[in-house]
Order: C-alpha cells, then structure tokens, then sequence
C-alpha cells in the first residue's frame, strides 16, 4: 500500500469507541496463531470501555487518523521504568502505508530523551511485529513464559533514546 497522510493527536474520552473498534479489527488477525480463547480475552481485557478509559487516564495515547478515520491506536507509559508502549495497533487495510511507523515516532517521541530507552512487548509468533520493530531499531532483552499453557511467550525489545 502506499503511504497515506496520517492526522497524529492525542486520544481522549470521544475516541473510546474508535480505540474498541481498532482493536476488534486488528486482534482476530494479528492473533490467529494464538487460538480464539487468547483473541477473545485479550478483546475481553484490553478493549472493554472501562480498559480504553484506564488507558487513556494512565497512559499517553494516540490515534492515528487517514480521511478522519481511526486507523491506528497506540499508547505508551510514562510511569513505568523503563517508559512501555503497550498498544500499537493499524487496521489491516493500512498495514504497510506507514501509519504504525508514524504513531511508533510519535510515542517515541512522547519519553523524555534522559529515560534512556522505551520498551515494549510482543507475543512469540507474532512474526510481523517482530520483523516491524526490529526495522525501527528494537532489540530484544528478554522473554516471559506464556500466561497460560499453550500460549505464546512473551518477547521484550528495548530501543535507545540517544540519537
């Protein structure tokens, strides 16, 4: 696909249900590997009004908008050490047009550069993130094992904040 103009802003309490439908979109796909019970938990926990509303209270979100349409979430914590990003989400129909590219910058760019580093995960299977971040300079640092049995582990990458 070729690259879109993208609108960046900051999330607020209007945007609750475009942040749920972003998710119910890019979940069933981005997770398939993973089995239906992970997909519907993950919806269950992570995209409920009440967890977009936690998100947009505790953290720094963004959305990324193409023709005023929410195609893209993403947050990052600032209060935790190292900094976390812990959603980076593009509907399928704008993977590859640099919207996930632009809303990493702009999360990025939201840490105070004296934090050092900005973290984030992703689930072990999940080829695409890991070949996405790996291209945006994150390095991996460690693994979880998975929540439960039969789930994917969890993958940790860090990037530097010093140019």
């Amino acid at each position: 696909m070729a690259h879109v103009a993208v609108n960046l802003r900051r999330a607020s309490e209007s945007d609750v249900e475009a942040v749920a439908r972003v998710g119910h979109a890019t979940w069933p796909s981005t997770y398939a590997f993973a089995g239906r019970e992970y997909v519907e938990r993950g919806l269950a926990q992570w995209y409920s009004e009440d967890a977009i509303r936690e998100s947009l209270r505790d953290t720094e979100m963004w959305v990324a908008e193409v023709d005023g349409e929410v195609v893209g979430i993403g947050n990052v914590d600032l209060e935790r050490d190292p900094p976390t990003i812990w959603k980076l989400y593009v509907v399928p129909s704008h993977h590859r047009s640099g919207v996930g590219r632009a809303l990493l910058e702009q999360l990025v760019a939201s840490v105070p550069s004296d934090r050092g580093v900005v973290a984030l995960e992703y689930v072990d299977g999940n080829e695409r993130a890991s070949e996405f971040y790996a291209r945006q300079g994150f390095i991996e640092t460690s693994r979880e094992p998975a929540e439960l049995p039969g789930w994917p582990d969890v993958v940790w990458v860090e990037r530097s904040l010093k140019g």
